[in-house]
């Protein structure tokens, strides 16, 4: 069952991030493996290629990025990184 901070932060997908000097939007939480999936905002990065199941290149993605959502030796308190993001909503 996921904790109360993976419950929380699913309320906040979709929202926008100032993270690392650059525009991201939250758009996973993996509960299992305690991790946050963001998207680059707009196109101002090169996007990346991704792979279908044989390992050939079919299009263009958004770069992502994963987080860790808990601290480690602590899965009640966010991490540095979450800490962080969250301090630069937009």
């Amino acid at each position: 069952m996921p904790s109360a901070l993976h419950q929380n932060l699913r309320k906040l997908i979709g929202h926008h991030y100032r993270y690392l000097s650059d525009e991201w939007i939250l758009i996973e939480v993996l509960s299992g493996e305690d991790r946050v999936v963001l998207q680059r905002a707009g196109g101002g990065a090169v996007p990346q290629l991704q792979t279908d199941q044989y390992g050939q290149a079919r299009r263009h993605v958004a770069e992502t990025l994963t987080l860790a959502i808990s601290k480690a030796g602590d899965p009640d308190s966010y991490s540095e990184e979450m800490l962080l993001l969250l301090r630069g909503r937009i």
